[in-house]
């Protein structure tokens, strides 16, 4: 979700970057996460920092690329690369939904 993310302003399409698309995109799978929950009577997931940690298997490690890239989009010799497990670049990973939302599941069988 890094750069060239595609949304709709004022009924244009525009490419966006970043936390600013990366972070609201997250959010808004981990509602629908939570409405499934609800619908199945379990509570919402809440602190989501430990779940993640114990459950990194349910994202898709990015091991290439790197944030060396200003905002304008030109590229820069400060940054961090993407490398195996957590990194600062992209964290974990991206989400995979059906698993993320299984082991939500299943934590709150445990």
């Amino acid at each position: 979700l890094g750069e060239g993310f595609q949304v709709v302003i004022g009924g244009s399409v525009e490419s966006v970057g970043g936390t600013s698309a990366s972070a609201p995109t997250f959010t808004a799978m981990v509602s629908l996460v939570n409405e499934a929950l609800h619908q199945a009577g379990k509570k919402p997931m809440g602190n989501l920092n430990a779940f993640i940690y114990q459950n990194a298997d349910v994202f898709t490690d990015i091991v290439k690329g790197s944030d060396r890239i200003s905002r304008q989009g030109t590229q820069v010799t400060e940054g961090f690369d993407a490398v195996k497990g957590w990194d600062p670049v992209t964290g974990f990973g991206t989400m995979k939904f059906t698993a993320f939302l299984d082991a939500a599941k299943k934590a709150q069988n445990a």
